[in-house]
C-alpha cells in the first residue's frame, strides 16, 4: 500500500522496511503569492530577493555572502571527470550532514542528499532525494581519507561522505546521475536547528506510527534521547523537536522512505514559518534569520548567493516539486541490507528505466515533460 498525505503521491507498493520508486510531491499550497525556498540553506536567499526589501536587507544579503562557510572547490576536481554542462539549469546537491558539535568531522555521515533542480527559465524547481542506503558504486577518489583498501567500491550512498567528504559525495552522484553539480550546500543538525529557532518554531503534520513494533494511531514516539512524543496532525516544534522528528524511520513500514519524505515536509514547513511569521517584511526578524542561516550552512568557493537569488526571484512555493530517487525497493546485497537502485550497475537502464530517464530529463531541462509522463497512482 502506498502513503497518500496532502500532496504525496506514492508511485509504487512498498514493502516494510522500505522499497518502492519514486515518490512525487508538489509544493505546499497557499496561493500564488508565495515565493519558492529552495532547500532550507539555499532558500534563504531567494527569499531576501523575493522582498525586494531595499538597501538595508541586500546590504545584509551581500554581507551574507561574503561571510559564508567555503571549504569546498569543486573547480579543483579535473574536469575530464565531471560531467559536461549542458545548459542554463541550476543544480544544487544539498547535504544534510549528522556531524554533531563535539564530534569529529570524520564520524559525520550524509544523513541527507537533495539534488535540487532548477529549470534555465527560473519557473521550476524539483528536489529529488538520494536515500542514504542506495546501493551504488563509489568512485576512485585519491584524496579521500578514509577511503577502503581497494579503490572504486560498491556500497552504500553515505559511504561517500564517510570516505571522501562533499567532494567524494559529488563525484558519486555525478557518476550516478550524468548531471553535472553546480554547487554544494551542506547544513548540520545544529544548523539546522539555528534555522528553525530563528523562526520561533515550524508546524509539521506529524504520520502516526504505523510499523507492527511502534503501531500508535495517536502519533509517534521518538526512539532518541527522552523519547519525546509526537502527537498525529498538525503539530508546532522547536528546532530540537523538529530535528528528532524527521530524524526517526524506524516506527514506519516505509523506513528511511518515511524520513525523506518528513524532511521534504520540513524544508517546505520552514519556508511557510518565514511567511506566516513575517520575517521577509520585517527588518529585524530577517536579520536574525539571515545571521542564524549564514553561520549554519557552509558552501563551495563559487556559489555567489546574491546573484543566484536574483534569478530565482520569480520562483513560487507552487513550482517546487520533490521526489525521491525511482529504485526497486529493499533488499540484501552483499551482506547489508540496502535500497536497490539496480542489480546491475553496469545496466542500470535495464531493471530501473525510471531514474536513467529521469537523470536524462534533469540533464536535459525537462524534468517537468517526465514528471508529467510519469504520473503516481493515488491510493484509493
Amino acid at each position: 500500500m502506498t502513503y497518500t498525505g496532502s500532496n504525496y503521491r506514492g508511485s509504487a507498493s512498498v514493502p516494510p522496511g522500505g522499497g518502492g520508486g519514486a515518490r512525487v510531491a508538489s509544493a505546499a499550497g497557499g496561493g500564488p503569492t508565495r515565493r519558492g525556498l529552495i532547500g532550507s540553506g539555499i532558500g534563504l536567499v531567494a527569499s531576501i530577493a523575493a522582498t525586494g526589501g531595499g538597501f538595508a536587507i541586500w546590504s545584509t544579503a551581500k554581507t551574507t555572502d561574503a561571510d559564508l562557510e567555503r571549504p569546498f572547490d569543486l573547480e579543483a576536481i579535473p574536469e575530464d571527470e565531471r560531467p559536461d554542462r549542458l545548459n542554463g539549469a541550476l543544480n544544487i546537491l544539498v547535504i544534510g550532514s549528522d556531524h554533531r558539535e563535539g564530534n569529529a568531522e570524520e564520524d559525520a555521515r550524509s544523513d541527507t542528499v537533495i539534488l535540487m533542480h532548477v529549470n534555465e527559465d527560473g519557473t521550476e524547481a524539483y528536489g529529488v532525494s538520494i536515500p542514504r542506503d542506495l546501493y551504488v558504486h563509489i568512485p576512485e577518489y585519491a584524496e579521500a581519507s578514509y577511503y577502503p583498501e581497494y579503490t572504486g567500491s560498491n556500497a552504500k550512498f553515505n559511504s561517500a561522505y564517510a570516505w571522501g567528504g562533499v567532494t567524494l559525495t559529488v563525484l558519486t552522484v555525478e557518476e550516478l546521475t550524468g548531471v553535472r553539480v553546480d554547487h554544494v550546500v551542506e547544513i548540520d543538525f545544529a544548523g539546522l536547528v539555528q534555522v528553525v529557532d530563528a523562526l520561533g518554531s515550524v508546524t509539521l503534520d506529524i504520520e502516526p506510527a504505523d510499523a507492527p513494533d511502534y503501531y500508535d494511531e495517536t502519533g509517534v514516539t521518538s526512539i532518541h534521547g527522552d523519547h519525546r512524543f509526537f502527537p498525529a496532525g498538525p503539530t508546532e516544534l522547536d528546532g530540537e523537536a523538529a530535528l528528532d522528528y524527521v530524524r526517526q524511520r524506524y516506527q514506519w513500514n516505509r523506513g528511511d522512505f518515511a524520513r525523506m519524505q518528513h524532511q521534504q515536509e520540513l524544508i517546505k514547513a520552514i519556508m511557510d514559518s518565514a511567511l506566516s511569521a513575517g520575517v521577509l517584511t520585517d527588518r529585524g526578524k530577517l536579520t536574525s534569520f539571515i545571521d542564524s542561516t549564514s553561520d549554519a550552512v557552509k558552501v563551495d568557493t563559487e556559489f555567489n548567493v546574491v546573484s543566484t537569488a536574483i534569478s530565482l526571484m520569480d520562483l513560487r512555493s507552487d513550482d517546487l516539486v520533490f521526489m525521491t530517487t525511482p529504485n526497486l525497493g529493499s533488499d540484501t546485497m552483499d551482506g547489508e541490507s540496502v535500497v536497490v537502485y539496480t542489480y546491475d550497475l553496469d545496466n542500470p537502464e535495464g531493471d530501473n528505466p525510471e531514474a536513467t530517464s529521469l537523470w536524462e530529463a534533469i540533464r536535459e531541462d525537462t524534468v517537468g515533460d517526465w514528471v508529467a509522463a510519469n504520473p503516481a497512482d493515488e491510493e484509493e
